[in-house]
């Protein structure tokens, strides 16, 4: 079983501590440290800067040690010598590595072993200081049997309730937009992605396993990768009494921030430097394919629908993504415990084929299409009577989008109930009879014929509608007396630049 980050209990001496840590402007106290630790050359124990910077009493010798170390060894600026006293390096510029102040984070799901189904989720910010940014469960574990939920449960642990369940998973797809969430392994990325998937979210695109870090420290990768074989390899990762899901998740956190401080101190400085080692570990996956690695990292960091081919030149997968380059890097990391439909793509896959898309709705709808289309074998999209959450439909509307192209506009028409349809535009001259007419037929007409496919379409294209309805330009066509009208709304919202 696996686990995500949740904060220490206060039964633990250091927890006060590491609140206050969090909320503190941690540039403000490590620059304060280091400019001590200059100031004496010839090394400062653990108890003297506990003392005086974090208020500690020198008689907690091991929780000071803890705490002290799990601020510094982050900072490149900082080294603990051979005697175990902290002392500055020559030449260092302030604010540590590039590689620790990417914006990591640690995401740990407690995962049924029987039905793999994810119990527990917890998500943890990695810099400047470990520190819980969710954590919650996504099953009531009042329905676990009695051993488990003594063992699991803790008394931090909000009520469960279904909403507040979808709220955690969406705080994921959401907060984790920006950074780069670290998982234990690919099969727990694919459980919480699933999860995600249920409620009409996904995951961000650039994502890392635990083992990619590990390689790139040049550390083994234990077999199986639990978190207790990972603690294993990382023992100088800060020790968490492991007796609650929360706990789970917080120990995991202390191994991914001690992973990224041993790179720093590798001298592995920026995402670059990563991506080169992998790129020497992932030679072998590429192996009789018609794109490689650096084919990979020359693809934009955009919207995408792409698919993979194989040998007959059948479509074996289809997918989307928000970042496309990091989307299709993921796929190629080399990892010791693969699903075994990662490892089907990786060995069956030939070609690969990208289309840029403008927006996220744009390669929603696309590769919807796409897969009711040619129904790839490894694609198992969530049916749209899985999904949870309501469904209610919207009003007749233009949703204006960017498009993959400069100077072009991507349209999203949505008729109440009836049917989707993307339009792109060239240009809008003051009379486009086409288009007016266009307009007409599809809004002001009798109602039109729904197929199959259009329901799904609108339930994929309302959901994300209304999610960042507050981003968005759209026109209210429901509102509006003709064809001719709507078209100078989206003219005009078109030549004022009101869409993103």
């Amino acid at each position: 079983m696996s686990s995500l980050p949740g904060r220490r209990g206060t039964d633990c001496p250091l927890s006060g501590i590491l609140r206050t840590m969090t909320n503190e402007p941690q540039p403000t106290i490590h620059d304060t440290i280091v400019a001590f630790l200059r100031e004496h050359p010839e090394g400062v124990s653990a108890a003297e800067l506990g003392e005086r910077f974090l208020k500690l009493k020198s008689s907690a010798a091991k929780g000071v040690t803890a705490a002290i170390r799990a601020m510094l060894l982050p900072d490149r600026r900082c080294f603990l010598d051979e005697k175990g006293l902290w002392r500055a390096r020559a030449g260092e510029a302030s604010g540590g590595s590039v590689l620790r102040r990417l914006p990591f984070s640690a995401v740990y799901g407690l995962i049924d072993p029987v039905s793999r189904r994810v119990w527990h989720l917890s998500l943890w910010e990695i810099t400047p200081a470990v520190s819980c940014n969710a954590a919650g469960w996504l099953i009531d574990p009042a329905k676990l049997i009695a051993d488990d939920s003594d063992r699991l449960m803790s008394r931090h642990d909000a009520p469960f309730s279904p909403d507040a369940a979808a709220e955690l998973l969406l705080a994921l797809a959401s907060r984790e937009e920006n950074r780069i969430p670290v998982f234990l392994g690919a099969a727990d990325r694919d459980r919480i992605a699933s999860a995600c998937a249920a409620i009409g979210e996904s995951l961000a695109d650039d994502t890392m396993v635990v083992s990619d870090l590990l390689r790139a420290a040049g550390l083994p990768v234990p077999r199986p990768l639990t978190l207790a074989a990972i603690k294993n390899a990382v023992p100088e990762a800060t020790e968490i009494k492991a007796n609650s899901a929360r706990n789970y998740g917080e120990q995991f956190a202390y191994v991914v921030a001690e992973l990224l401080g041993i790179l720093s101190r590798k001298g592995i400085e920026t995402r670059d430097d990563l991506d080169a080692l992998l790129r020497r570990e992932t030679a072998p996956l590429f192996v009789g394919k018609e794109f490689s690695y650096d084919d990979l990292l020359a693809l934009p960091a955009t919207p995408a629908v792409y698919a993979f081919k194989n040998a007959a030149d059948e479509y074996l997968y289809i997918g989307k993504a928000r970042n496309l380059k990091r989307r299709l890097l993921g796929y190629f990391c080399e990892t010791d415990e693969s699903p075994a439909k990662l490892d089907r793509l990786r060995t069956e896959s030939r070609r690969l084929i990208t289309h840029r898309c403008g927006s996220e709705l744009e390669c929603l709808i696309h590769e919807y299409r796409l897969i009711r289309k040619y129904s790839p074998p490894l694609n198992r999209q969530v049916e749209i009577a899985e999904s949870k959450g309501s469904f209610r439909p919207i009003d007749d509307s233009i949703v204006l989008l960017p498009h993959a192209l400069p100077g072009k506009v991507m349209s999203v028409w949505v008729r109440k109930e009836q049917k989707i349809l993307l339009k792109a535009f060239d240009a809008l001259t003051d009379t486009s009879l086409p288009v007016i007419a266009e307009l007409d037929a599809f809004f002001f007409s009798e109602k039109l014929n729904p197929e199959s496919t259009d329901f799904p379409e609108h339930q994929i294209a309302t959901r994300w509608i209304r999610r960042h309805a507050d981003e968005l330009e759209i026109v209210p066509v429901h509102r509006m007396a003709g064809a001719e009208e709507v078209y100078e709304a989206i003219r005009a919202s078109v030549q004022e630049g009101l869409f993103p």
